[in-house]
């Protein structure tokens, strides 16, 4: 097995270790949820069979579409299970910026009085949820600590502030200063996406060593987030044929607005994409991490896969942490192999595809 599947099998692992205890424990309840029930973030999928085993119908709302599973930037409309709910469950995001999002996205779908379960790791911050409520909600009871992780249950506040309802509620613009543009770029992002606010490093050197570019070049943004390189891509060459493929729908929402007119592609990896398409470059910061875990199986996936979805001569470029390996990576999926850049933290490799 390789780097990347190991890692990743320790992340899912260490998943479905947090997603079943709240299983287990929100189905020992007495009574245990009933009615329609909104469940946030199960990536396991432990949460919400448990929940409609015991009766409840589940209404699921997934940021990001993994295993090819429907995503939505924000709880769905009428039509996709909106209105008020009976309770709802959150799996503790990753930085208290989405915590708050999706405290708030919840809430506005909660009666007064009605319960909301939030569950995560002891290392993740659930020790720390209570101080992070906003007024929204009760004052947190803790209902079981096991497996070094927790599950809460608090209330919506009757009389409290009304919960920020919408996502353009979240919407900020925010300036980032890009390699080789004369000015910053006004990018629209959303709390808790990746470098919100700010142009991350790796991306700044992934940036700075982008090769030429020309009208009609088929470029491919993978994991683009809220789009940065898709737009420098825009701002250096307007006649260029951009596409944007990210696993979050909210990045996805963020990054239809900063690129305009770019094909945008929900997707864990390379499924979403029609079978013959094909690219002459592919930018990629990829992410290395699920939650607190370190994975490597979206970059293997990456490297593996992009020879097949580059035209001949085609290039993949992509910045990577030095402690990731990537150089042995790329060398075992392409012939043709260059370390484009480096600093003390990253590497920026480039692999060609060969001509048929």
């Amino acid at each position: 097995m390789s780097r990347g599947g190991r890692l990743a099998g320790r992340a899912g692992g260490r998943e479905a270790e947090i997603a079943g205890m709240a299983a287990d424990a929100l189905a020992a309840l007495d009574p245990p949820p009933a009615g329609r029930i909104l469940v946030a973030g199960d990536a396991d999928g432990a949460v919400e069979r448990a929940l409609a085993a015991a009766g409840a119908t589940v209404l699921p709302w997934h940021r990001l579409a993994l295993n090819g599973r429907p995503a939505l930037p924000w709880p769905g409309g009428a039509g996709e299970g909106g209105g008020a709910v009976d309770g709802a469950v959150l799996r503790l995001p990753r930085g208290w910026g989405a915590f708050a999002m999706s405290l708030h996205a919840l809430a506005s779908r909660l009666t007064p009085g009605a319960p909301l379960w939030i569950y995560g790791g002891n290392d993740e911050g659930i020790t720390s949820v209570a101080t992070r409520l906003e007024g929204v909600v009760a004052e947190p009871e803790t209902l079981t600590v096991k497996r070094r992780a927790r599950l809460l249950r608090t209330r919506r506040l009757a009389g409290g502030p009304p919960p920020r309802s919408d996502p353009e509620d979240w919407r900020e613009t925010v300036e980032v200063a890009v390699p080789g543009l004369p000015a910053p770029l006004p990018l629209v992002s959303y709390p808790g996406l990746f470098a919100h606010g700010r142009l991350d490093p790796g991306t700044e050197c992934l940036l700075g060593v982008l090769p030429d570019l020309r009208d009609g070049l088929r470029v491919l943004d993978f994991g683009c987030g809220a789009g940065v390189i898709g737009r420098t891509v825009r701002e250096r060459c307007a006649g260029a044929d951009l596409t944007l493929l990210d696993v979050d729908a909210l990045a996805l929402h963020a990054a239809r607005q900063n690129v305009p007119g770019a094909a945008c592609v929900l997707s864990d990896g390379w499924s979403g994409l029609a079978p013959r398409d094909r690219f002459d470059l592919i930018l990629s910061n990829p992410p290395l991490h699920r939650g607190k875990e370190e994975d490597f199986g979206t970059l293997d996936a990456l490297v593996r896969g992009a020879g097949e979805r580059l035209r001949p001569g085609g290039t993949l470029l992509a910045v990577v942490q030095r402690t990731a390996g990537a150089g042995a990576l790329f060398k075992a999926a392409f012939a043709t192999t260059e370390l484009r850049a480096e600093t003390p933290q990253y590497q920026v490799w480039c692999g060609v595809a060969g001509r048929r």
